[in-house]
């Protein structure tokens, strides 16, 4: 068995935030509440958004009334992936493939430009989370139309993986997403590592 590789960002108030035209994610924020000095123990407050670093978008975060974090069974923190490759995703549909798979794993990291056709036919697997590495570029005149499609068909996506330099990943294997346990948010900051099997 392989070691665990992990692809999340560290939170601290140097990481990237994202940004759009008259917008601006909330930046990350942690100050010493108290320490053993005082109060014989350490405690930060902290401050950030949902979408912060590596994280989890419920579908409500594109899709208005949709599940929030309280949905997310967290009997997929812990599954089995496949990698698909953004630039050429045609695979296999069939059930038999992708028994026991949770967690699809879209490889984004090459330059690529998606037919929408091909992801729409992902979209039919009955996969409840989405794992993306780099970012996904769709033949479609909305560059939100990947985000919103995979909200729109109640899928959880996790994004903003530290893969870039990660190399070859394998093409299946064992994934832990562990966002927190949040309430009736949009999203959550979250942990993600995977193994080849």
């Amino acid at each position: 068995m392989t070691d665990w590789i992990d692809l999340s960002f560290d939170l601290n108030p140097e990481m990237w935030i994202y940004s759009a035209e008259n917008y601006s994610d909330p930046p990350f924020g942690a100050m010493k509440w108290t320490d053993p000095e005082t109060s014989r123990y350490e405690v930060w407050a902290l401050s950030m958004g949902t979408q912060m670093g590596t994280h989890i978008d419920a579908p409500c975060h594109f899709v208005p009334g949709a599940a929030t974090m309280d949905a997310f069974d967290p009997q997929h923190c812990f599954g089995r992936f496949r990698r698909v490759d953004a630039a050429q995703p045609k695979v296999d549909l069939s059930p038999e493939g992708w028994a026991g798979i949770t967690h699809l794993f879209l490889d984004a990291r090459a330059d690529h430009l998606a037919r929408v056709a091909d992801i729409e036919a992902l979209l039919t697997l009955p996969i409840p989370i989405w794992v993306m590495a780099g970012g996904v570029r769709v033949d479609h005149p909305d560059g939100l139309w990947f985000h919103q499609r995979i909200a729109g068909a109640g899928k959880f996506l996790v994004e903003d993986l530290n893969a870039d330099d990660a190399g070859p990943l394998p093409e299946t294997g064992e994934i832990i997403t562990t966002p927190l346990k949040l309430t009736g948010l949009s999203g959550s900051p979250t942990r993600v590592l995977l193994r080849g099997t």
